[in-house]
């Protein structure tokens, strides 16, 4: 019979609870098993981490320099990206990890408080964030050599900025964004064929979107493996922000070519409206135009841009019945422009293509960023501390990937972190020792057994390196 009383009388009827009605079954609950891990994934992202060697990678930079006795670095920010991956959000998330079973499956590996990381990433200063990304780039060139790498032929790098909620004004670099709240506006450089994260920058929130963007595209490149960078063609693709001089000189210095949107400046609008009423002007159909983009037409001149005769692609677009026309709307077309020093064996719709796919796999990258792999807020004061969190949360996305081309079904290949989770990581199994040797039991209704197993076999052949 119902014991507790209602707070204040409502219409509703409390009835009996040996009234037969639809429930679920009631049981007794108990905390008795001490050999069963939630995150029976860990046996493949662990044995991924231990393939790409982390924590040496991570020691051999003085990550975190320390006494005898102490966690280093290495094993602390392998602490964090196992939290992230787990799909932890915030430091104190480590107690997934410390059950009895899942610290079987960890190994010799040492697993630190979340105080102790707490230490790891409020002492960061910008040395701690340059090791932190010379192991990121360290290890993104072991998981290519892997098997991991985009194809060879045009790779694509990506810079973007976006903002994460910071929850408070007394964090370092919060500052009232353009959108009203408190942020920060961390850049991202994401390889555009894969979604590879190859760096990040943080900023305060007040950032201006172009702001060291030229020097972090410089980041960028030299986070590209050396060793496989005969095999590609470097090119650049970044929106109006990137319209600057400085960004164009940084781009030829490194002999890639760029695609850069841009800005609707006078000189660039008056060069469309030549263009565009320029009788003999040869417009042709657009790639790929769907949906919006039906019946949009390429057409090129030249511009002088930062000292460089460069090709002004311009698509222009056919208005809607009743959609508002805007100032620089030219007989019923709306105009978009990019300039590239791309030489002409490619053609003006082929760039403006290419150009259009920078909205697939780096904003998607920076998505899983914020909603799978923790960078959705900045969890300590320290500015630094919050970029190496992030430099983390990188990492983690990227592990992620790799597991996926590496080891996991090809219906996998491109699959969001959470149904990643769902399907390999968090997974319920019993850990039991047979014969001396660690056993992992998964539950024989899980669907993904065998390829959960497969998935193992493929990532114990990997290579192992120092």
């Amino acid at each position: 019979m119902q014991t507790t009383p209602l707070a204040f009388p409502i219409k509703d009827i409390a009835i009996s609870p040996t009234r037969a009605l639809r429930r679920v079954t009631p049981v007794a609950v108990e905390a008795s098993e001490d050999n069963v891990t939630g995150v029976a994934g860990i046996a493949l992202f662990g044995e991924l981490l231990d393939r790409v060697g982390l924590v040496e990678v991570a020691d051999r930079h003085h990550l975190r320099p320390i006494g005898p006795g102490g966690y280093s670095g290495g094993e602390c920010y392998r602490a964090v990206v196992e939290t992230q991956l787990a799909g932890g959000d915030f430091l104190a998330d480590v107690s997934l990890l410390k059950d009895g079973a899942t610290q079987r499956l960890r190994g010799s590996h040492a697993l630190p408080s979340h105080t102790t990381l707490f230490r790891f990433l409020a002492g960061a200063d910008l040395g701690r964030v340059k090791r932190a990304q010379a192991t990121n780039t360290d290890l993104l060139e072991r998981a290519w050599a892997m098997g991991a790498a985009p194809l060879p032929g045009r790779l694509t790098i990506d810079p973007d900025a976006t903002y994460v909620d910071t929850y408070g004004k007394h964090k370092e670099g919060s500052r009232f964004s353009y959108k009203g709240e408190v942020q920060m506006s961390p850049l991202v450089g994401v390889i555009g064929e894969t979604g590879d994260v190859l760096a990040i920058r943080a900023r305060g929130g007040n950032a201006s979107p172009r702001r060291k963007l030229a020097s972090f595209i410089d980041e960028c490149v030299a986070a590209v493996p050396r060793s496989a960078r005969d095999r590609y063609e470097l090119w650049i693709r970044i929106d109006s922000a990137g319209f600057s001089k400085a960004v164009v000189n940084s781009a030829i210095s490194h002999k890639a070519t760029f695609t850069i949107t841009a800005e609707q400046t006078e000189p660039v609008r008056a060069a469309i409206a030549q263009l565009a009423m320029d009788g003999p002007t040869i417009w042709r159909p657009a790639q790929n135009a769907d949906g919006e983009l039906v019946g949009s037409e390429i057409a090129e001149t030249t511009y002088r841009f930062a000292k460089h005769d460069l090709r002004l692609v311009v698509r222009r677009q056919k208005k809607s019945v009743g959609e508002q026309l805007s100032f620089d709307d030219l007989g019923g077309w709306r105009f978009f422009a990019l300039i590239t020093n791309a030489s002409k064996e490619h053609s003006a719709a082929e760039l403006d293509h290419h150009h259009r796919l920078r909205g697939g796999a780096a904003e998607e990258a920076i998505r899983q960023l914020k909603e799978d792999f923790g960078m959705n807020h900045a969890p300590v004061q320290n500015f630094f501390g919050n970029w190496v969190w992030w430099l983390a949360s990188a990492l983690s996305h990227n592990i992620a990937r790799w597991l996926r081309v590496l080891a996991l079904p090809e219906s996998f290949a491109t699959c969001r972190g959470k149904r990643l989770r769902t399907s390999f990581v968090n997974i319920a199994a019993r850990v039991v020792r047979r014969s001396r040797h660690l056993v992992l039991r998964l539950p024989a209704a899980y669907r993904h057994a065998e390829a959960f197993i497969a998935a193992l076999e493929r990532l114990r052949r990997l290579p192992r390196f120092a």
